[in-house]
């Protein structure tokens, strides 16, 4: 092998020295770039969302006023129960309920109030009724349940021929005519009036 001169073995040393530098600041430098750029995006991306946030804060304003307008058309609607509390709006559906039932012809025999439900930001209003009548009653009063403002559904339905006692016959209820009829039937109400 041949000796390098002096002017040889600088080089060959400031060049080793050079790539050895060289190697130092590579290993610090790149990842140090590396989470620079990082940085940096996750900065731009902050950026972003707080502009999109404060376009979603500056259209509070409008989007309340539009909530709002929808509940009052909603209320102008007329399908909703309007009272402040749930016992009141059942007493309400109880009422309009034994009304339509003396409209009709039929007799109210018992009414019940059953345990409400929350679903879908409405609270359902649930009364089960038993009502005495014939199939032309009956007929009516599905009718104007049907077409009731505020909204009434019915969820069960259950209707047994009746039979009355004359002396000691039974008439049968094809004879008499006579149904009793068991209802659930189902108003509602916003969930914010409670």
């Amino acid at each position: 092998m041949q000796k390098l001169n002096d002017k040889q073995q600088r080089w060959v040393a400031a060049g080793l020295l050079i790539s050895i530098i060289t190697l130092i600041a590579a290993t610090i430098f790149i990842p140090w770039y590396g989470a620079i750029n990082k940085t940096m995006e996750d900065i731009d991306d902050l950026v972003f969302r707080i502009k999109r946030y404060e376009r979603v804060i500056s259209s509070r304003d409008q989007v309340l006023s539009a909530i709002e307008q929808g509940r009052t058309d909603i209320h102008a609607l007329g399908y909703l129960y309007t009272q402040e509390t749930f016992p009141l709006a059942a007493a309400e559906l109880q009422k309009r309920l034994k009304e339509i039932v003396n409209n009709a012809g039929g007799e109210l025999s018992s009414t019940q109030v059953l345990p409400q439900k929350e679903e879908n930001g409405l609270v359902s209003i649930a009364v089960k009724v038993k009502v005495v009548g014939n199939m032309e009653m009956l007929r009516s009063l599905l009718y104007e349940i049907d077409i009731e403002k505020p909204l009434m559904s019915i969820e069960h339905i259950r209707i047994v021929p009746s039979s009355k006692r004359f002396g000691r016959k039974r008439l049968s209820a094809d004879k008499s005519g006579t149904v009793t009829i068991t209802l659930d039937v189902v108003g509602y109400m916003m969930k914010e009036t409670l």
